[in-house]
């Protein structure tokens, strides 16, 4: 039993390391990859600017990583360059398409997360849920309900299920909210290199 506890572990472990190398990779491979969890849509005056030979533009608080062929710019966060460095489960990058680096341009970002990111939040709220029902439905088929303490028992340990879901789901919305603004001071940085103001 330990060895399958263990292996289990393992096998969770390599998921995220390797999903997580795949989710950073600065390659034109790594565009799509991960949850797509948001977007947004504007049209600006684009201008062209100096990225590098390797396609790279340092940005303030990140970098850009620039795929002509593919029409995107790929954002990507330094956390060393903002006040609090502290890494979330959730991390955020963006992809920004573009139809042409001309004036009055449609560009669309696009906010991914890691793969393992999404499905061990998935599965872990699953469980939680899962098993509140689950609890519910066992204890009264054992007629746990018959009597008022019984009633009491199982309204005060659901209300400890529902407090730890409701717990990690202020902790999802937290760690995507500083996530996120730490993608879109980048994404802005990016706008005011490649641009001019937005055309409403």
């Amino acid at each position: 039993m330990q060895a399958v506890v263990l292996l289990g572990a393992v096998i969770l472990v390599g998921f995220v390391i390797v999903d997580w190398r795949a989710f950073t990779r600065i390659s034109h491979t790594a565009l799509g990859y991960g949850l797509a969890i948001a977007r947004r849509q504007e049209r600006l005056r684009l201008t062209p600017c100096d990225f590098g030979a390797d396609g790279r533009l340092r940005l303030e608080h990140g970098m850009a990583q620039h795929y002509p062929d593919h029409h995107a710019i790929m954002l990507l966060p330094e956390l060393k360059r903002f006040g609090i460095s502290f890494r979330t489960a959730w991390p955020l990058n963006g992809v920004v398409y573009y139809d042409s680096l001309k004036d009055n341009s449609e560009i669309r970002l696009v906010k991914r997360i890691p793969w393992s990111s999404a499905v061990l939040t998935f599965l872990w709220f699953l469980t939680v849920a899962g098993g509140l029902i689950a609890y519910f439905v066992f204890y009264a088929q054992a007629g746990g309900f018959a009597s008022a303490s019984g009633t009491f028992l199982a309204a005060a340990l659901g209300g400890l299920g529902l407090l730890v879901f409701l717990f990690g789901l202020i902790v999802v919305v937290a760690a995507y909210w500083l996530e996120d603004k730490r993608l879109m001071v980048v994404y802005h940085e990016l706008r005011s290199a490649l641009g001019a103001p937005h055309i409403e």
